[in-house]
């Protein structure tokens, strides 16, 4: 991962989830620094493909919990585009799953 998670203005949880991502697919993503600047939001992308990406959020989500819309290079039928509520494990499996590619 390109930045060190715990110097970014991120709320948290959103650290904690980065923190945790890096140790399971470090050279597969990155984090977007062209971000809104919202503390419960980042995005994330692919470092081969930019336009793969995953928007992680905490925005209307049970505490404890994240929400991740995932952005794909071409349209994908049939591939779920947002997941929600995920606990930390889970969360961390999809955007593994998803940065896989």
């Amino acid at each position: 991962m390109n930045t060190n998670p715990w110097s970014l203005p991120k709320d948290r949880a959103l650290r904690h989830l980065l923190v945790a991502l890096n140790e399971k697919i470090a050279d597969a993503c990155d984090v977007d620094t062209g971000d809104n600047g919202d503390p419960c939001m980042i995005t994330l992308h692919h470092t081969e493909l930019a336009k793969l990406r995953a928007h992680v959020f905490l925005h209307g989500q049970r505490p404890g919990t994240y929400g991740v819309f995932f952005e794909y290079p071409h349209p994908v039928p049939g591939i779920l585009e947002t997941e929600e509520n995920l606990p930390l494990p889970k969360a961390i499996a999809s955007l593994a799953m998803h940065f896989d590619a």
